[in-house]
């Protein structure tokens, strides 16, 4: 990431869930303006949110697609939507 800059928080999945949760309904949007790997995009997509995530460093994002893509896989073979 970065050269010399550093993520200041790391958000737990599990807190992300109880974020979304208690601040959203089924198809709100969610807007993290400082999105990281999008820990909390992924509880918003579990929970059938929108979600916008934003950030300055390009492999952050990256690593958010990737990871989003995924959870997206793993709903469509599981039934899961």
């Amino acid at each position: 990431m970065g050269e010399g800059k550093n993520k200041i928080t790391r958000k737990r999945l599990q807190s992300a869930k109880t974020v979304v949760l208690a601040s959203t309904r089924e198809d709100d949007l969610f807007l993290d303006p400082f999105t990281g790997s999008s820990t909390t995009g992924l509880a918003a997509a579990m929970f059938g949110r929108k979600f916008i995530g934003v950030d300055l460093e390009k492999e952050y994002l990256d690593l958010s697609v990737k990871r989003l893509e995924k959870l997206n896989r793993q709903k469509k073979l599981t039934g899961w939507e």
